[in-house]
């Protein structure tokens, strides 16, 4: 005992030696707080206290000596990435999956063989936000979006970079920031062109930069004329190119020249297709073409892209089909997007919906586009589609599309010629879910019910979306879905009765002597726009049954009905549940004054929640 108390005096002796070298600064003193975490024995901490480190006053003003013990104790790949981040400016929303993705495209994290470099990269950021070198900015229920760097460890980074690294705003009347100038020695370069200026055409003289990312702010939109891109297309070194919200028409085909070019980001652009020289960039790995709306095509050479991992192409909702050759990509990790095609003309040269199975790498996130618009269902040849993509946690089925118009407008298009409903609920029969799926929003399904295969496949499904489902009459057994922790429904507009199906449980059926759970896990339900809907039952247990042994929802935390004028009451098992803490109802007008304030037949069974919002 004695021992184990000596040695207790000993580090807080050692402790405090150690804070007062921090001299009262918070941020010094709790990165040594965290890099003392990972030391296990006096000894360390002794040789932490006696570091020539500490030595560094001349070096503003001491500040950076507490980081740089730190920073030296990283492994030397993490201290690359860390340097790195001094690209960013000041007070930057840090976004860690595009951090990640540009240490890949500088080939920071291939040290080791066979491992993957995502893997890699998620260490090398936790690490980061461990050493405190990292803070969490932007976080929304416990998921953390956004990070973001203290100024002295922003300045720390730019002192590390020794000037490789470097953020620039242009602002009207500034001069140009590469003529006669230090920054010509730069490497990687954050550019901010503010509105109303032209683009400093000197950085195309920097021929050793190796990143270029463009930045706005999200109202003030620079074009970037024919001839800037032109000259971009000189900075052959480029390993990541960036310039999203540009009003690009046209991507130059002397693109290709950027051969070691591994990540692009044409976001946002009025590109109508990009050029078929754009598949000769073997080295590209990440492809972003978010929201650019007016893109109908890819290049149909997209099958030359051998080392593609991510091709994020969300919200293009111009585009008419997927590339016949996406299908040699078989290591392709992200495709945010799969479009069915619903034009003729483009059935030789698209990607059917079969051919989806050669991709089963993808991971995370899928949405499939046009799923009215598949022709054969019956055959069994997409039974294979989507099973055997085992990292799939998210999928969105839509079985519309949109047509365009002109430049700006789209028409929704939600059916092919002749597809009736027994099509619809042959293509999701023949679709049989991933094995890991947590999240599905289903949109425009026009089937009279939903396969019973799906109920009995989803056991790991947390969150369901149900939107503008016209034909079903019922919202079927979802009650047997035992992960199910979210379920939102809009727009069913055939339901009339919430009845028994809803709840998993046939009318009549009696339970077992043991407790039967509906929605066991059912935290959020959300009922938007059920016009029809008038009823919503939950009797269903024999006359005479013990009824304490069934349980409707037991862990309903919140419930919210917009927009259901015809529905008359809500269950007075589900008001009643004790988990149940927030209720919301709007332009329900029999909802309204049933549950009204103190008026209201039925206040008495509310007034116990904690928050309630109904509108006048």
């Amino acid at each position: 005992m004695m021992i184990k108390t000596l040695l207790l005096f000993l580090l807080i002796t050692l402790l405090r030696e150690i804070v007062k070298k921090c001299k009262g600064l918070p941020l010094a003193t709790k990165t040594i707080g965290r890099l003392l975490q990972c030391k296990r024995t006096r000894d360390e901490w002794q040789r932490v206290l006696d570091s020539e480190l500490w030595e560094f006053e001349e070096i503003e003003k001491g500040l950076f000596s507490p980081l740089m013990l730190s920073y030296y104790d990283l492994p030397s790949i993490i201290r690359r990435c860390f340097s790195y981040c001094a690209i960013f400016p000041k007070d930057y929303n840090i976004d860690k999956v595009d951090l990640i993705r540009l240490w890949m495209a500088q080939g920071y994290l291939e040290l080791e063989k066979h491992a993957k470099l995502e893997t890699i990269g998620e260490e090398c950021f936790d690490h980061l936000a461990t050493r405190s070198f990292l803070q969490e900015f932007v976080k929304y229920e416990d998921v953390i979006s956004g990070y973001k760097m203290h100024d002295i460890v922003h300045d720390f980074a730019l002192f590390l970079s020794n000037g490789e690294c470097l953020a620039i705003e242009v602002n009207i009347g500034d001069k140009d920031p590469f003529i006669n100038s230090s920054n010509k020695n730069v490497r990687h370069l954050m550019l901010k062109v503010n509105k109303g200026v032209s683009f400093p055409m000197s950085i195309c003289s920097v021929k050793s930069l190796r990143s270029l990312l463009m930045i706005s702010d999200d109202r003030d939109y620079n074009a970037l004329s024919g001839d800037v891109l032109q000259n971009l297309c000189k900075l052959t070194c480029l390993r990541s190119l960036k310039f999203p919200k540009c009003r690009v028409e046209e991507i130059p085909k002397d693109i290709k020249k950027l051969i070691h070019l591994r990540y692009l980001d044409l976001s946002l652009q009025n590109i109508v297709q990009l050029p078929e020289s754009l598949c000769e960039l073997y080295n590209l790995h990440t492809l972003v073409i978010i929201g650019c709306f007016s893109i109908v095509e890819l290049p149909q050479g997209i099958g030359k892209l051998v080392n593609l991992r991510r091709l994020k192409n969300n919200d293009c909702v111009g585009l008419l089909y997927i590339p016949k050759e996406i299908e040699k990509l078989t290591g392709l990790q992200t495709l945010s997007e799969f479009v069915i095609s619903s034009e003729g003309d483009n059935d030789s040269k698209a990607c059917s919906l079969e051919g989806l199975k050669f991709l089963n790498n993808l991971e995370g996130s899928l949405t499939i586009r046009g799923l009215g618009f598949v022709k054969i269902a019956s055959d069994g040849k997409i039974n294979q589609v989507l099973t055997n993509k085992e990292n799939l946690t998210r999928l969105t089925l839509l079985f519309h599309k949109l047509k365009r118009i002109d430049r700006r407008s789209f028409q929704l298009i939600t059916t092919g010629g002749g597809i009736s409903c027994e099509d619809y609920e042959l293509v999701l029969e023949a679709l049989l879910p991933p094995p890991k799926l947590e999240v599905l929003e289903i949109e425009y399904y026009r089937g009279n019910t939903f396969p019973s295969t799906w109920i009995t496949s989803l056991t790991k499904l947390k969150s369901l979306f149900l939107r503008n489902v016209s034909n079903c009459e019922n919202l079927h057994p979802l009650g047997k879905l035992p992960s199910l922790e979210r379920l939102y429904i809009f727009s069913m507009n055939n339901v009339k009765k919430v009845d028994n199906v809803f709840w998993g449980m046939e009318s009549g059926t009696s339970s077992s002597s043991s407790s039967s759970y509906f929605f066991p896990k059912l935290e959020k339900l959300e009922f938007w726009h059920m016009n029809e809907c008038e009823e919503w039952d939950n009797n269903i247990a024999k006359k005479g049954e013990d009824k304490e042994h069934i349980k409707f929802m037991p862990c309903l935390a919140t419930l919210r009905i917009v927009s259901c004028h015809k529905l008359k009451a809500l269950p007075d098992s589900l008001l009643q549940g004790i988990a149940l803490k927030e209720l919301n109802i709007f332009a329900c007008n029999i909802l309204r004054e049933r549950y009204k304030e103190g008026t209201g037949e039925d206040w008495h069974k509310i007034s116990h929640i904690p928050k309630i919002q109904i509108d006048n």
